[in-house]
């Protein structure tokens, strides 16, 4: 007989990241790691957790910070990686499909999201908008 299929509710509980979660609602929950935060949902069969970084480019500096995110894409092997959504935004996230999911993979992908984006978020902002600090509060997500 094939295992049930978890629940977010049931893999937060087992994997001892409940105490952080903040539910946004019955499918997606929030959690902080240091200056950065994580949402993680489920749509459809799909588990995701998506850290949202910077709702702007840095202007005049795109070419290097693309090739800034494709860098540090690399050194995460494969764990989460950068992308820019439709609307702009620059995101880290990470996904799979829920089922066969366990407590210990699901903190992992959750964690690694948390802690690469609160490694990055600052040293991007000191690399492209240094001396910019009114830019930078702006582009951040909060």
């Amino acid at each position: 007989m094939a295992a049930a299929t978890p629940t977010l509710a049931s893999l937060l509980a087992e994997s001892g990241l409940a105490d952080k979660a903040e539910s946004i609602d019955d499918t997606m929950y929030r959690l902080q790691w240091g200056s950065a935060f994580v949402i993680v949902g489920t749509s459809g069969q799909a588990l995701v957790a998506i850290a949202p970084m910077f709702r702007n480019l840095p202007a005049g500096k795109e070419l290097a910070f693309y090739r800034k995110l494709l860098e540090h894409n690399a050194y995460m092997g494969g764990m989460a990686s950068f992308a820019i959504q439709p609307d702009g935004w620059v995101v880290l996230h990470a996904g799979r499909p829920i089922k066969g999911i366990d407590a210990a993979e699901f903190a992992v992908l959750v964690s690694g999201v948390g802690r690469f984006a609160d490694q990055f978020d600052d040293a991007l902002i000191a690399e492209f908008w240094a001396g910019d600090a009114s830019a930078a509060g702006a582009t951040i997500a909060e």
